[in-house]
């Protein structure tokens, strides 16, 4: 997946207003869980997944996710992915 502009402005800027993020690998490989730490230079991007109790923390791998949503508090849902060609 294509880390864009907006991807970093979303994670970057509204750090403190996102609720929730999604990664999706795969059919069944999906985390989630609550904004963990964000690095800006190199641009890297942790959560606390729900589901994994021996190691909760997750560092997204842009190169193999297919789809990211980013839930906020206010309600409001982006999600990015990949153009198909």
């Amino acid at each position: 997946m294509k880390i864009t502009t907006d991807i970093k402005d979303s994670v970057l800027t509204l750090t403190k207003l996102i609720d929730n993020i999604e990664i999706i690998y795969g059919k069944k490989k999906i985390h989630h869980g609550a904004l963990s730490s964000v690095t800006h230079e190199p641009f890297e991007v942790k959560i606390l997944d729900d589901e994994c109790k021996e190691d909760p923390e997750h560092v997204i791998d842009f190169d193999l996710a297919q789809q990211m949503t980013i839930k906020f508090f206010d309600g409001t849902v982006k999600t990015y992915q990949d153009e198909v060609e």
